[in-house]
């Protein structure tokens, strides 16, 4: 054990490692890059992290950067939870649900609960966390918020961001802040602190006022850098600091508590697949379908269902719908979520009655426990992710890119042409309400050439996407996998905003450094795996 990793030991309630099987295993996330940790720590409490944090500042002070990169179950795909130095793991001690608040459906809870234990807890007050259903359930609500993901209810309930009343946070000194709206007096108050925090709330509030041009090329839809800076002052001078921490993937500080708001739940969804022999006319029913006001609508382009036919896994209502459309193009799945019965069925017939009239589309109606096979049809995508032969996979990390729907038509004609050039399968799929979508190419790790075709791919497609009014990142986050691509995209403005905003949060640079910033895509190179392991995360579950 190297004498940090010896010190911190006596220092901390939790755990230190520096075993190479466990740093091995905090080496990878489910993208494709590796990167080992020099020491693994399994904090139990904050009172750890900051420890941890003011070590690493002092020896920041003293010229020695240790790299801290805080990680929960490493379901991000972008290199945003794997970095060199100490790997923080909130997953073995931090993942306590503190209390439940019934009336204003508030939870308190630590950052290393996974979706799938909060929903059960919420489900025993007929609650959830609406954006957080569809996102991986063994996934970490800590990553949820630093990534801030987005699943397929969001279009309808809203992103992770308005489910978060307030968050606690270790800063980069080790310094512990709670956020929250507060107004221009105790703004004025916080800036007039001694210490890092006053550094925080003056520095970020100076670049706010800085740089108003600036904030007018922010794009919508955009979960780029830092761009929720422009969320965290209002026009009445109130000011929160939430909003610049999630989707920051750590690199601003260290999430250790958060309140979070839950709403109501249906128990019963109400589901309509529609499969189409045209994937103009699918796009072309979309709007339709949104105007219905659903819960969720999913694209998918039909390869994704034939590639799952091809290793068995047939869902009734396509198979039925093959027996009509020969060779269908694309399926939709649209889901209603209202509490009563009655409410749910009328929206079904709705569908039925608009659907009925059109030609060449096949569609299927179901409620309760008989929607259940389609809507295990909206993991199709793993079939093609994670094909039972292991030379190939699809990962991750050509998804949450964000585009208009006035452009998807001409965007899908670019995607042929970019699968047509790379001579690779781009079957496309998203979530339609919120106009994010993501394409699955297949790629085996242990050929140089693929290798290749993966970072140029990646590059090749943030082009395309720019070039048809959308951004890369819509959902999830860039990572150091993406930066590279995005940031040469972007006004250099923009990335001299994200640059500002970091050095405030962290001036010597330790927390995740290389994500969120415009690496060499050489480096990307070095860090690739020959292959795309999903062994560690089988015994949860492959979704």
């Amino acid at each position: 054990m190297s004498k940090v990793a010896a010190y911190l030991s006596g220092h901390l309630s939790g755990e230190v490692s520096t075993r190479a099987d466990v740093r091995e295993a905090m080496s990878v996330d489910t993208g494709i890059l590796k990167i080992k940790p020099e020491m693994v720590i399994y904090p139990r409490t904050t009172n750890d992290i900051r420890k941890v944090c003011r070590f690493a500042w002092q020896l920041a002070e003293k010229g020695h950067i240790l790299p801290v990169t805080v990680r929960g179950a490493g379901t991000d795909a972008t290199g945003a939870a794997i970095g060199k130095g100490a790997a923080l793991v909130t997953t073995a001690h931090m993942n306590r649900i503190y209390e439940y608040e019934s009336k204003q459906k508030l939870v308190r809870l630590q950052p290393g609960v996974t979706i799938s234990a909060l929903n059960q807890a919420l489900a025993l007050h007929g609650t959830a966390i609406m954006p957080l259903i569809g996102s991986h359930p063994f996934g970490t609500i800590g990553g949820a918020v630093a990534s801030a993901v987005a699943g397929p209810l969001a279009g309808k309930y809203g992103t992770i961001d308005k489910a978060i009343d307030q968050l606690e946070v270790v800063l980069a000194s080790g310094d512990v802040i709670q956020t929250g709206r507060i107004n221009k007096r105790e703004l004025s108050r916080r800036k007039g602190l001694q210490g890092f925090e006053g550094d925080i709330y003056r520095g970020i509030d100076a670049i706010i006022e800085e740089n108003g041009e600036v904030f007018d090329t922010l794009r919508a839809n955009d979960a780029t850098g830092y761009n929720t800076i422009a969320d965290v002052k209002q026009k009445d001078g109130s000011f929160d600091l939430t909003p610049l921490f999630i989707g920051s993937q750590g690199t601003l500080g260290i999430v250790t508590e958060m309140i979070m708001r839950a709403e109501f739940r249906s128990a019963h969804i109400a589901v309509a697949a529609l499969v189409f022999a045209s994937s103009n006319a699918a796009r072309d029913a979309l709007d339709e379908l949104c105007n219905m006001t659903p819960a969720f609508v999913e694209y998918f382009d039909a390869q994704l269902f034939d590639n799952a036919s091809a290793r068995g896994r047939n869902y009734e209502f396509y198979r039925r719908a093959t027996e009509t459309i020969k060779s269908p193009a694309s399926v939709v799945i649209v889901g209603f979520d209202e509490f009563g019965d009655r409410q749910r069925s009328k929206k079904l017939k709705k569908v039925v009655k608009v659907f009925s009239k059109y030609e060449d589309v096949v569609f299927s109606t179901a409620d309760g426990e008989e929607a259940t096979d389609v809507l295990a049809a909206l993991d199709v995508t793993y079939y093609t992710s994670l094909p039972d032969h292991a030379d190939e996979a699809a990962p991750g990390i050509f998804n949450g890119f964000y585009i208009p729907t006035e452009r998807l038509e001409d965007f899908a004609r670019a995607v042929d042409a970019l699968a047509e050039k790379h001579h690779t399968h781009l079957p496309l799929a998203g979530h339609v309400y919120t106009n994010t979508y993501g394409v699955y190419p297949s790629f085996d790790l242990h050929k140089v050439g693929d290798k290749q075709k993966v970072l140029k791919l990646l590059d090749e497609l943030t082009g395309v996407v720019y070039g048809h009014g959308g951004t890369m990142v819509a959902e999830g986050g860039e990572g150091r996998l993406k930066a590279p691509f995005i940031y040469s995209q972007l006004d250099e403005r923009v990335v001299k905003l994200y640059d500002q905003v970091r050095q405030v949060c962290d001036p010597h640079g330790y927390l995740n450094p290389g994500v969120k910033q415009a690496g060499e895509v050489r480096q990307l190179a070095e860090m690739m795996r020959d292959s795309h392991d999903a062994g560690q995360f089988a015994r949860f579950g492959l979704k």
